[in-house]
């Protein structure tokens, strides 16, 4: 008797039956189906969003990186591989790429005043402005590999297996690389709590 194991609220069998649908999707975009775009689109958009609005500072730019990714899965549908069944982790590359030249532009731009960012952030609702500048100062400690896995886990609610396959690595190196990241955003907050 075959066992089927849960995974987040899905079994591993249906998690393989998903990424078959992805495959056979990204074949059809590669041949330049918009109805099958669309349908990846859909199906893919929620997670890809999660994953860039947490390395964001506000939600119009994770939506323009959003619009950036798609726009590239779109392009550059041919190169991927057709049968591996990995159209997620090549979807999450896309969009960790993306996520990387948005911040080195930031880097590049002027950063905005305290009044901007408060005026922007004062309807949102959450965490208060002060904590959500404190837990973007402690990501940028991480590096991109460390942030990945944080914004998985926690902003996109991804088990620590769902992460292995979509970053590639082995679970036991997730689990490493999110108590390091940890480690050093706690060490971050601490730092930035005596400086007060």
């Amino acid at each position: 008797m075959e066992e089927a194991y849960q995974l987040g609220g899905e079994t591993l069998e249906g998690v393989s039956r998903d990424s078959d649908d992805l495959d056979e999707l990204a074949a059809r975009v590669a041949s330049g189906d918009r109805a099958a775009f669309d349908d990846l689109y859909t199906r893919t958009v929620d997670e890809v969003y999660a994953f860039v609005r947490g390395q964001c500072r506000n939600d119009a730019e994770a939506e323009d990186i959003i619009a950036n990714v798609f726009l590239k899965v779109w392009r550059s549908a041919r190169s991927y591989r057709v049968g591996s069944g990995q159209f997620r982790r090549w979807l999450f590359a896309i969009a960790r790429n993306e996520v990387k030249r948005a911040w080195a532009q930031r880097k590049r731009e002027a950063a905005p005043l305290p009044e901007e960012i408060a005026e922007a952030e004062a309807n949102r609702p959450g965490l208060d402005i002060p904590t959500r500048d404190l837990l973007h100062r402690a990501m940028l400690v991480l590096t991109p590999e460390q942030r990945d896995v944080v914004v998985l886990r926690y902003y996109g609610g991804k088990s620590h297996q769902e992460i292995a396959a979509i970053l590639g690595k082995r679970e036991g190196a997730v689990r490493a690389l999110l108590l390091r990241a940890l480690r050093k955003m706690r060490k971050a907050i601490d730092d930035a709590a005596g400086a007060r």
